[in-house]
């Protein structure tokens, strides 16, 4: 384990030597001390991963180090050991952050055992972490509208708070990119922004991803699973897609939001949780509430503040800002030269119904953007088939229709739904949503173009 740093607290001479020297034969850097004067000033000099620490330390009191530790934002993972256990002692040093508390005399395997689960926790923490304050981007929302800019009002009002807040809006709309300005403009930002698509993960898996679980909780429990609520601790929880979410698991997560506390899968004891969730819908809640496939109750405690954005059809005029921050930004990416777009193309846009929204948008520049021949970007760049309304539809459609040949029905089904799955990148769902079929249909659909091809 070359340059990981573990801190004994431990008065005993023999049995400390014992953990020191069997830590660095394994590789790691091994500071110990023989009292618990100073260790927190030593834990914010030196960057260390592991504290192993005997209660019984002279000077050394595990509940204030833990409360420092957390009040100090010092990550590293604590392993307590005691002789004489007390049950509700251990209960509430594991509520206040101890990873482990184990009893002695012990093997020594067992404690390299919990302090490779503590790396692993730790690096599960720094992966959902945000860069630091001075390196990361800053969330840009682009709008002229009006709407737009009552909502950012709105969402800079609320951000120090700790409420609950709801985003609904079609597809593509930007609602994670609100929820991170939300995010940006508290006082958690410098902590964790942990998201979660609730859509994304099957009932079992979302269950432990988002509360964690306990070793033996269940088959492939291999190790405790520190769930999406700890990791986002004095941070931000972003569930997306929340009216997705199995009804079961909505009683759960409202008991979170409720008692401030999760319950890991096989767990004995809840641990105490401080997080700002921030949830996003593509439904109209309150008709997925009707449909039973939502809770009434969950709905009002996330919708503490409510953000309704509004589609790209609806505020049309952003879209010329919206293409010139584009195409500047693809122009750097790609390195290309294009300076705007011709009056041909931005009529085209102005008529295009953006079922996509922004997320089409930013697709459609890109695409522009590289295929320009010149600094301006024509029609022809922007590969999209737009009429003014349904009544400007031909009668036969052909190249003066959708631009392409004349064709079956059959061919502009096809094209319609791989136009609707790369403007959601993929995402059959909100493709199937916008097309106004099931998955299922969308999944048979596409099995049909495979075998036929």
């Amino acid at each position: 384990m070359p340059g990981h740093r573990i801190f004994i607290i431990l008065e005993n001479p023999k049995e400390r030597m014992e953990y020191v020297r069997f830590f660095e034969d394994l590789g790691f850097l091994v500071d110990f001390t023989p009292d618990g004067s100073d260790v927190l000033r030593y834990l914010i000099e030196k960057k260390t991963d592991v504290v192993i620490a005997d209660v019984a330390t002279p000077g050394f009191s595990a509940i204030e180090f833990l409360k420092k530790v957390d009040e100090a934002h010092i990550l590293c993972q604590t392993i307590l050991l005691a002789a004489d256990p007390v049950v509700e002692h251990a209960v509430n040093l594991m509520k206040l952050g101890a990873l482990d508390y184990l009893i002695k005399p012990l093997e020594i395997e067992q404690l390299d055992l919990c302090v490779k689960r503590a790396l692993s926790v730790s690096r599960q923490i720094l992966s959902s972490q945000q860069v630091s304050p001075s390196r990361k981007k800053k969330v840009k929302i682009i709008a002229r509208d009006k709407g737009i800019q009552t909502l950012l009002a709105l969402a800079s009002r609320v951000a120090n708070s700790s409420a609950s807040v709801l985003i609904q809006g079609e597809s593509g709309t930007g609602k994670e990119l609100f929820a991170k300005y939300i995010h940006e403009k508290s006082d958690r930002c410098n902590r964790a922004f942990i998201a979660v698509n609730c859509a994304a993960l099957p009932e079992n898996l979302l269950e432990s991803e988002l509360f964690g679980h306990e070793k033996g909780s269940f088959t492939g429990a291999i190790s405790r699973k520190i769930g999406k609520f700890e990791l986002a601790h004095k941070g931000t929880l972003f569930l997306d897609e929340i009216t997705e979410m199995q009804f079961h698991l909505q009683a759960k997560l409202l008991r979170v939001l409720q008692e401030k506390v999760v319950d890991r899968v096989g767990g004995i004891e809840p641990v105490d949780v401080d997080v700002r969730v921030i949830a996003t819908t593509n439904r109209d809640a309150k008709q997925a509430i009707e449909k039973g496939d939502f809770r009434e109750d969950l709905f009002y405690r996330l919708n503490t503040i409510p953000l309704v954005i509004p589609p790209l059809r609806d505020r049309k005029g952003d879209l010329e800002i919206l293409c010139e921050f584009f195409i500047q930004k693809y122009c750097k990416i790609d390195g290309r030269h294009v300076k705007g777009m011709t009056k041909q193309a931005e009529s085209l846009l102005n008529r295009h119904p953006f079922a996509g929204n922004v997320r089409e948008l930013e697709n459609i520049i890109h695409r522009a953007v590289l295929l320009a021949d010149s600094d301006l970007i024509e029609p022809k760049d922007l590969m999209i088939d737009s009429f003014e309304s349904k009544g400007d539809l031909p009668d036969s459609v052909g190249d003066q229709g959708l631009g392409l040949e004349p064709s079956s029905l059959r061919d502009m089904e096809q094209k319609m739904i791989f136009q609707t799955l790369d403007q959601t990148e993929g995402n059959r769902t909100h493709a199937a949503k916008i097309l106004g079929i099931s998955v299922r249909t969308l999944r048979n659909k596409l099995h049909e173009y495979k075998e036929s091809n």
